[in-house]
């Protein structure tokens, strides 16, 4: 289940459980896109606040919502992480 508030994503955990998220940019790379999040403060949470998140992007189904799969491959992280930057160093240069 997701729910988008201006740049906030609200996704829903294995366990059932409501994790917001910023949404910081979407990245596509060989005809596939990916969405680039970090996990908001949880005070009880020690996850690292700026451990960038990338998913991709499975479009929904008869107009069912959109589903997020994790990305496990290293290289295709690395890579997903460069194009974060190109995004990033492009908008300073703005």
């Amino acid at each position: 289940m997701t729910e988008e508030m201006d740049n906030i994503i609200v996704l829903t955990d294995e366990d059932g459980n409501d994790v917001e998220f910023e949404h910081v940019c979407t990245v596509e790379h060989k005809g596939k896109e990916y969405i680039c999040l970090i996990p908001l403060e949880d005070e009880d949470s020690d996850e690292d606040e700026n451990a960038l998140i990338f998913l991709e992007i499975l479009p929904g189904q008869n107009g069912k919502e959109d589903v997020y799969r994790s990305v496990d491959d290293e290289k295709l992280l690395n890579t997903l992480y460069s194009e974060y930057l190109s995004i990033v160093e492009e908008d300073d240069g703005e």
